[in-house]
């Protein structure tokens, strides 16, 4: 059986699958420990990803994120 894996963050009560360019970066982020700017296709503007705080950060707002397996 493969697994994979997939980020997703809470808008309001729903979990948005994100764009696969911001699956990678996130992906990454999350081997390394790591935070940074990051671009996403769903917020078409850079985001800041808080892997500490499991949060994208965009325009003053902050969304949860999680790491689904599947």
């Amino acid at each position: 059986m493969t697994t994979s894996i997939q980020w997703v963050y809470a808008n309001g009560s729903v979990w948005v699958t994100l764009d696969i360019d911001a699956q990678h970066h996130l992906e990454s982020l999350w081997s390394y420990n790591s935070s940074s700017w990051i671009q996403s296709q769903i917020f078409r503007c850079p985001v800041y990803v808080d892997m500490d705080r499991m949060s994208i950060i965009c325009n003053g707002e902050s969304y949860s994120i999680a790491r689904c397996i599947t």
